[in-house]
């Protein structure tokens, strides 16, 4: 079916005819009244703002960290027209035989900063900086700190998720009672593992939220694409940008990019002018980020990596930790990634993540260790997520999901998958790279739940499932606020600064 000519079911009248009555679809089995309850937006957009405001409070409570606010520095640099970071590298680095060597910059380096001809650039690329920590400089006169601006992102990432988790359950009229809404909108902020971000908003983490966010949202403008009379190219161009733009967070997400754009080609390719528009917003990105890195690096396709100064040699050619290509080694990040288990203490918050060794390849000593939970252990749903494309085979639920969007679920999945491989075949398990996929599953869980909400109508199974549904909401929202907490000197004192 061509995005272009695809028709979806016209909104429910308020009252239907008697003799209409049998030609009701099954979707509208139950009464439409229990969707358009007034309070019902009110108490779901409270929820919303209560996870969203757990985000800012953990993530600020934990006071500054220690170390350079780079991507601060970064908009500093680009009110004064330069891309290099406002800060001069020591003379005793650049007298260094190998200034690359960790052993011997030590003393000398910033930490993660990319150290190119004399100057210090930021690895990754430039979006996180120019969407919200060059306007806030703009506005404030002030560095926007990154125990913010992680939570910023993070909020705005997740209300896309529940923004379109609602576009779809009214595009497809899901009768969903208010208590799974709650869960939905409860899970889709916990379950997606931002917990892991804000626990530790570090220079990482900001550009890891910030392609949180615009994945999301770019998913969101997607499906609004998709909408008859709103399939413009608008919205096309809207989608491609903002996935573009995430490549401009995390390199690596480009694999969503080709996923979308691929399979919208294959979609649409009697329509040329629908695949051009949102092929336009990608290569607007794909552009600018070229140039950005050019300029940088006189390469378009080096964000700075092999320049970095890390606590291993930068330069590939030499020891490049890490990356383990054989089977052994991708079986062992991914059984790491899936199913670390978390630690259970009996001091409060009683659940904690585990310290591991993010080189799982490699033997010896650690060169640093990393928090860990799996995937399945913290975010149940994302399990459910992992089997969507064998859940959605077949017409099973073709009465309450429409092509465009069991697409837009395929594309999410598959993007989410691919970005999970990729993770595995390098070999570098962190906690903070969760959160690239575990959002992506997480909505996959939520959808395949509320499809099977429609489909049962047998109220012993419907009671089964609204248990197992309501305990691991509850389970991943403790989970996930725990291991978001902060030491409790840490809150104390932010209670404290703030009297």
């Amino acid at each position: 079916m061509e995005a272009a000519t695809t028709v979806l079911p016209a909104e429910p009248a308020s009252e239907v005819p008697a003799e209409a009555a049998t030609v009701i679809p099954a979707v509208e089995r139950y009464p439409s009244h229990t969707i358009a309850a007034p309070a019902r937006p009110a108490i779901i957009g409270l929820i919303i703002f209560a996870v969203s405001s757990t985000y800012l409070l953990l993530s600020g409570a934990r006071g500054p960290r220690p170390g350079m606010e780079l991507y601060a520095l970064l908009a500093r640099s680009f009110l004064q027209g330069t891309t290099a970071l406002p800060i001069e590298p020591r003379r005793e680095l650049l007298a260094l035989s190998d200034p690359y060597d960790p052993k011997e910059n030590s003393q000398y380096r910033v930490l993660d900063a990319s150290l190119y001809r004399g100057r210090y650039y930021l690895y990754f690329g430039p979006v996180p900086a120019v969407t919200l920590f060059l306007p806030y400089r703009l506005v404030t006169g002030r560095d926007l700190p990154n125990r913010i601006a992680v939570p910023i992102f993070c909020i705005a990432g997740y209300v896309s998720s529940c923004a379109l988790f609602f576009l779809l359950a009214r595009r497809n009229r899901w009768t969903l009672p208010l208590w799974l809404r709650c869960a939905m909108v409860v899970c889709l902020g916990s379950m997606s593992l931002l917990s892991l971000l804000v626990r530790r908003p570090a220079f990482y983490q900001v550009a890891i939220s910030a392609g949180y966010f615009c994945v999301m949202t770019g998913f969101l403008a997607l499906a609004k694409a998709l909408v008859p009379g709103l399939a413009s190219p608008k919205w096309l161009v809207i989608a491609g940008l903002l996935l573009g733009l995430a490549v401009g967070c995390r390199p690596h997400l480009v694999i969503v990019c080709v996923i979308v754009l691929g399979s919208f080609a294959i979609r649409s390719r009697r329509n040329p002018r629908l695949v051009l528009a949102m092929a336009t917003g990608m290569a607007a990105c794909a552009l600018a980020l070229g140039w950005y890195n050019y300029v940088r690096f006189d390469d378009p396709l080096e964000f700075g990596r092999t320049y970095q100064l890390t606590l291993f040699p930068s330069n590939p050619l030499t020891d490049y930790y890490g990356l383990e290509l054989n089977p052994n080694g991708i079986l062992r990040s991914a059984k790491q990634f899936l199913l670390v288990i978390p630690r259970v203490d009996g001091r409060p918050p009683f659940f904690y993540t585990v310290f591991t060794n993010p080189l799982v390849g490699r033997t010896g000593k650690p060169i640093w260790g990393e928090d860990m939970v799996g995937l399945i252990p913290a975010a149940p749903w994302a399990l459910l997520g992992l089997l969507a494309p064998f859940l959605l085979a077949g017409k099973r639920f073709a009465h309450a999901l429409d092509e465009p969007s069991h697409w837009l679920l395929l594309m999410m999945y598959w993007s989410a998958i691919l970005i999970f491989c990729l993770l595995c075949l390098v070999g570098w398990v962190l906690g903070r790279y969760l959160p690239d996929f575990a959002g992506l599953l997480t909505f996959e869980g939520a959808c395949l739940i509320a499809l099977f909400w429609q489909e049962i109508s047998a109220q012993r199974i419907r009671r089964v499932l609204a248990g197992v549904t309501g305990l691991t909401a509850i389970y991943g929202a403790v989970l996930n606020a725990a291991l978001a907490t902060p030491p409790l000197d840490a809150v104390l004192g932010f209670f404290r600064r703030q009297m």
